[in-house]
């Protein structure tokens, strides 16, 4: 199944699209959300942000070989997208855990809705600095001849 899978999205989905960032970023953020909101019940007294950045660190290195392996591709090292990595998910990790903080505030009752709306935002952010920076992504002839738009 899996093997199928991978094989129609990389026919109808293209590399380095939005729309293959959100399905990896999906699964990166369902690790980063269920970490999240296990440190949230377990130290509820400690600062939101604090709690955020934790995870978004943590889950960040994950975050990078998810994207290597699912969303772009292996034409740069891993010797050049891990290090240029660190300043995208540490600029992130700094803005993504002040703006919690602050829809923290705006909205006490409304954290973990807020949490996503945060993780929409910032994702969006990560997958122009990805495609431009990290992976330097330049969109190639489609696989699928079918689809040649994509």
């Amino acid at each position: 199944m899996t093997t199928e899978l991978t094989a129609w999205f990389n026919e109808h989905v293209a590399r380095g699209s939005l729309i293959r960032f959100a399905v990896a970023g999906g699964f990166n953020s369902l690790v980063f959300f269920v970490a999240w909101h296990g440190l949230l019940v377990i130290f509820s007294d400690s600062d939101v942000r604090f709690l955020w950045a934790v995870c978004w660190g943590a889950t960040g290195v994950l975050a990078h070989f998810v994207h290597r392996w699912f969303t772009f591709d292996k034409r740069k090292s891993v010797r050049w997208t891990l290090p240029t990595s660190i300043p995208v998910y540490g600029t992130s990790l700094v803005g993504s855990s002040i703006t919690i903080g602050w829809l923290s505030s705006v909205a006490p009752g409304q954290l973990r809705l807020m949490g996503i709306v945060n993780l929409l935002a910032w994702g969006v952010v990560i997958w122009l600095l990805m495609r431009l920076f990290v992976f330097q992504f330049t969109t190639t002839t489609h696989a699928s001849q079918g689809h040649p738009a994509e």
